[in-house]
């Protein structure tokens, strides 16, 4: 965007939103999380997701059946969505008004005010915004004051405003009216689940912690780049959350974000991980996010309650049983470990597990990527605990109706119809920039010979797991047979196995580990590349004539040893497949990526905050841009997020081709893709490759890493 800063976090940090809004500027890059083709509306079908609302006046009813329904819609509520709306709290509304109001006159106060209570960037508590995230991770396109409010003993008045007049003695009551609220949701809860109902509350102890957060979240010009709160789940025992009239709050809901609706003086009601611990994860711990609005800023109060300092939690004993083994140890202090992952993008709740179902394998990663996922679903186990990532209902496609991935038509793309020739380059510019992928057809590679390369690579994988470990690579190593290298600690192991090859230029090829059996492999592959190479060119010339561009200029930055590597994914079968990926959620760090698919769906592409599912089409290629080609087209086709989900009854091949520049090649965007209109976004990179797997294994982008 034109006019964007550059200056580093700490900086921007020292400066609130607000004063960037009032200034008129546009959210500088380190603001940046999202492709801007987004919406930023509920991707919910209408009315299909409601959030329960659950009337806490009803659990002391007289009339018994009235109870058990309330208490019995709680557990539900808890168990699927791990959220409710609460209303008949007892809280008043002239009162509710009163907090919102406090805190509306607050931050519209001058900013040398505000500034009073001002944090240092490091720090958490006072007014500011949350301490620097790592490397990589989003700003918050928000402001907030966070102040502990009990125990008593906690409060630091300095924080506590002085102006408006009646903050404190509002916050003070406040406070007093929330810990009664906390109180009768804990014993709600244990009694929703048969337990005695103090069960919780003993856990949280005599002096459990209740913080306040008050938000606010100003009108931003590009809410299809930013978030006003990035995508996490809490680390307290749960949140009370207190929303104005403005919607914008998500949760993630079967892999869809549902939008939770204002309902005039409910209190959201939001469980932490602290809580899926205590209930042995019985009830969960929602992932949630905020969205930011072009036409009106947003409020919000957010009191978190935890366990007080160094008291140990852990799972109900009436809650573990043979059917429900004990999933998470005792853990001590669990927020501040959720704040260092929540610092880095990642979620905390494993560091708590023991086990996520019978048998679970404690094993470090080193060994379990010694014994491969076929011979685990050969040898009937259960996924092991490193391979867990994910709690869905479901694998389906998500959408409602299904959006369709664009067919582009290559042969037309020389073809003597000028008007053929010319739809089908506008076909794929739209393609690249809305969806950064397409399916190929008439690329101009037979049937027959796609259907050769689907059965050489289905002869490997099914020779015995003997022959295939003769090709087998180190697990800090890349190619050769087995699974990438391990990924950082939190993040979860794939449930596939793969063959990586390097297959050109020619003196790249490591023949080593290329297959000798079946004895037709070396060739077919070869044959492949050739083709390979072909469509690689075919391609980069057609993307660059569709944006009007000299129809070479990328294969230039590409360079003349440009290099192919090839990568035979095997998914075998899996018994969760509820709870395990066959690849996780990424971006591909190529200039662009040639995928050939089996009859077996299972890859999806992240369009608009969904997955949308890529349809098996007879002998197409799917063509996936890479971070490269995004920088080379400053940002006019994107890289697209993508993953492999997993099957319970059938196992899922497929062959990508992957394309890089020359390994010492800077590339950058084409200046005939910059000018004042579209600045330059994008500074000249070299060895982004190196960079990209560095952040994949972190499960992190690296796209940011080139932006200027």
């Amino acid at each position: 965007m034109a006019g964007v800063s550059v200056l580093p976090v700490e900086v921007l940090l020292s400066r609130r939103v607000q004063e960037m809004v009032l200034n008129g500027e546009e959210p500088p890059p380190p603001y940046i999380c999202r492709d801007g083709d987004d919406t930023t509306e509920d991707v919910s079908s209408p009315s299909s997701l409601q959030i329960p609302i659950i009337d806490l006046s009803l659990l002391s009813s007289s009339t018994l059946c009235a109870k058990e329904e309330e208490l019995e819609k709680i557990k539900s509520a808890l168990c699927s969505w791990g959220c409710f709306q609460a209303i008949g709290h007892g809280i008043p509304n002239s009162f509710l008004e009163k907090i919102r109001k406090v805190g509306r006159e607050f931050f519209e106060q001058p900013m040398e005010e505000k500034k009073k209570q001002a944090k240092g960037v490091e720090e958490f508590e006072g007014y500011g915004a949350d301490p620097v995230p790592a490397e990589g991770q989003p700003l918050d396109w928000s402001d907030r004051i966070f102040l502990d409010v009990y125990p008593e003993d906690r409060r630091k008045p300095k924080f506590w405003p002085e102006s408006p007049a009646s903050f404190r003695e509002v916050l003070e009551e406040y406070t007093v009216k929330v810990k009664i609220v906390t109180e009768l949701v804990s014993k709600a809860m244990a009694k929703s689940l048969n337990l005695e109902e103090n069960c919780f509350l003993n856990q949280f102890g005599e002096k459990g912690v209740l913080q306040a957060r008050f938000n606010y979240y100003s009108r931003c010009p590009r809410p299809d780049l930013v978030l006003g709160l990035k995508p996490h789940a809490d680390g307290s025992g749960y949140t009370i959350i207190l929303q104005d009239d403005v919607e914008g709050l998500q949760v993630l809901k079967d892999d869809q974000w549902v939008t939770v609706p204002s309902i005039p003086h409910a209190l959201l009601v939001l469980m932490g991980d602290q809580m899926e611990i205590m209930t042995n994860g019985v009830f969960k711990s929602p992932v949630h996010r905020v969205l930011a609005n072009s036409e009106r800023e947003r409020i919000s109060v957010a009191v978190f309650y935890t366990p007080e300092a160094n008291k140990e939690i852990g799972p109900e004993d009436g809650l573990i049983d043979e059917e429900r083994p004990k999933l998470f140890k005792k853990v001590k202090d669990y927020a501040d470990i959720h704040w260092d992952y929540y610092q880095k993008g990642l979620r905390a709740i494993h560091t708590a597990k023991l086990h996520n179902m019978a048998g679970a394998s404690l094993l470090p990663a080193e060994l379990l990527l010694s014994k491969r996922v076929q011979e685990r679903f050969l040898n009937g186990e259960e996924p092991p605990l490193r391979y867990i990532c994910k709690d869905r209902d479901t694998t389906k496609d998500v959408f409602s109706p299904s959006p369709q991935i664009p067919i582009i038509d290559l042969s037309l793309l020389s073809s003597s119809t000028p008007w053929a020739k010319e739809e089908e380059f506008e076909k794929l510019k739209s393609a690249l920039c809305s969806w950064g992928c397409f399916q190929a057809i008439g690329h101009g590679i037979s049937s027959s010979f796609l259907d050769k390369i689907r059965q050489v690579a289905r002869a490997f994988f099914e020779q015995p797991m003997e022959e295939k470990k003769k090709l087998a690579k180190g697990v800090g190593e890349f190619e050769g047979y087995g699974a990438d290298p391990i990924p950082a600690e939190g993040l979860p192991l794939d449930w596939s196995d793969r063959l990586f090859l390097p297959v050109f230029p020619e003196d790249r090829k490591n023949l080593k580990f290329w297959p000798e059996s079946p004895e037709s492999f070396r060739d077919v592959l070869e044959e492949y590349t050739v083709q390979m190479k072909r469509i690689t060119e075919l391609i980069s010339k057609a993307m660059a004539k569709s944006l009007n561009l000299e129809e070479n200029c990328f294969l230039n930055q590409f360079g003349e040893r440009a290099q192919l590597s090839a990568r035979f994914n095997y998914y075998s079968p899996c018994p969760r497949p509820d709870l395990v990926l066959g690849l996780k959620p990424h971006a591909d760090g190529s200039g662009h990526t040639i995928i050939l698919q089996d009859e077996v769906e299972g890859l999806q592409v992240l369009k608009n905050d969904q997955w949308v599912t890529v349809p098996t089409i007879p002998h197409a290629l799917l063509v996936l841009i890479g971070d490269h080609t995004e920088i080379m087209t400053n940002g006019v086709f994107k890289s697209p997020v993508h993953r492999v989900l997993t099957n319970s009854e059938r196992e899922r091949m497929s062959v990508a081709v992957f394309f890089y520049p020359e390994p010492d090649k800077e590339i950058g965007p084409e200046d005939g893709l910059v000018n004042e209109e579209r600045p330059k976004l994008f500074k000249k990179v070299k060895g982004y490759h190196t960079i990209h797997l560095e952040h994949y294994l972190k499960g992190m982008r690296a796209i940011h890493t080139a932006k200027v």
